[in-house]
């Protein structure tokens, strides 16, 4: 991978890098990538560096070595209760924010456990894939602490969200792939050039007009029906407007003809 931005060189958890327009996020905080304060205030500084960077169409985030994430640093949260200081999950709305409402499309290459905040990260992303080993939940129940809930329902329905949540309840890849909540349950060997091959599609379209429809597609998702069409259609409006979408257009018709 190439590197980033030397302003982000310092950075500790997480690994950086682009290539051929797609940019690459990895969760590097062995062995199990737990979430600590230093590290999501990385993840929300990389989010925003690949967001601020014109030569980026497209971001895989993954995890290093055989794990996703398995969620907050629980120790790490533990002595900031204790001391009234600053914890991982302070951070937690505005690092879901940099996720859901980025400028570039995000595909979640999930290479192992997502646990609790590592299943709101993977959830907030806007494509998944997933390895055969990977596992989804939302353990929290199980140690003083909720969340992620809410994100968990982005992908799997009512009756499946409150049993992860009440019971510590964790799902195989493939039985979320069965469900239809990611887009492919791979052999290890497979996930990254699966995550690679979607970003490379993406990375290959109108910049601008992925760039809308990645805006659109984040606004619209909690309006209603009617709402959200105008909304989009506030969007197809402006991008119709552009020399580079009229042009398909003609590219397109006259193909036809």
């Amino acid at each position: 991978m190439d590197e980033l931005n030397p302003s982000l060189g310092g950075l500790m958890n997480i690994e950086l890098g682009i290539s051929e327009h797609i940019g690459t996020i990895v969760l590097a905080r062995p062995p199990v990538n737990a979430l600590s304060y230093q590290m999501i205030r990385e993840l929300i500084e990389a989010l925003s560096a690949m967001d601020a960077n014109p030569d980026v169409r497209a971001v895989v985030l993954t995890g290093q070595g055989q794990c996703f994430s398995a969620g907050v640093d629980l120790k790490e949260q533990l002595h900031a209760l204790e001391t009234g200081g600053a914890g991982p999950a302070s951070l937690g709305v505005e690092l879901y924010d940099a996720l859901l409402h980025g400028r570039k499309p995000t595909i979640a290459a999930i290479n192992g456990p997502a646990l609790g905040a590592g299943l709101g990260i993977a959830a907030s992303c806007c494509i998944l894939a997933a390895s055969e080993n990977a596992v989804f939940g939302i353990p929290e129940i199980n140690v003083g602490m909720l969340g992620g809930a809410r994100h968990a329902m982005r992908l799997l329905g009512h009756s499946t969200v409150n049993r992860m949540l009440l019971t510590g309840l964790q799902l195989t890849a493939e039985e979320l792939y069965r469900r239809g909540a990611i887009e492919a349950c791979l052999k290890e060997s497979e996930l990254m050039p699966f995550a690679y091959h979607i970003a490379r599609d993406i990375a290959g379209r109108d910049p601008r007009a992925i760039e809308l429809a990645r805006a659109s597609l984040a606004q619209v998702e909690d309006m209603g029906v009617l709402d959200g069409y105008r909304h989009e259609m506030q969007a197809a409006d402006e991008l119709g407007r552009s020399r580079e979408a009229q042009d398909a257009m003609r590219r397109f018709l006259a193909g036809r003809r």
